[in-house]
């Protein structure tokens, strides 16, 4: 973490959004919270709802499947900080249904295959 002075004197601590930057107490905590839920995901729309309930939710950023803050959209950590490939949870979950936004390779899963309006 780090703590920031404000112009009004008092401490403010601001928490890091990156897992590159956490500290490992906070890593070790995100790690043992999120990982589970990833391995005992059996589809996408599983994974998806229980970290709904965590708070957070799979989005591509510039390429990378990534877990962000539901609240913010602020990414949290890669897949790979905890220890999964998106090969393997493509193997084992299906092909996940992806919507591209911007301009940077990002994008966000989809829980249900959109409907045709014929």
């Amino acid at each position: 973490m780090n703590i920031q002075n404000t112009p009004e004197g008092a401490d403010r601590i601001l928490v890091r959004a990156t897992a590159t930057e956490l500290d490992c107490e906070t890593a070790a905590l995100l790690r043992a919270a999120i990982r589970p839920i990833f391995a005992k995901a059996v589809s996408w729309n599983s994974l998806a709802d229980r970290l709904r309930d965590k708070g957070y939710r799979l989005a591509f950023l510039k390429g990378r499947l990534c877990i962000t803050d539901r609240a913010t959209g602020q990414r949290v950590c890669g897949i790979r900080f905890l220890g999964f490939e998106l090969k393997e949870l493509v193997n084992r979950l299906g092909r996940p249904i992806v919507v591209a936004r911007g301009n940077q390779a990002d994008g966000e899963l989809l829980v249900a295959r959109p409907v045709s309006a014929q």
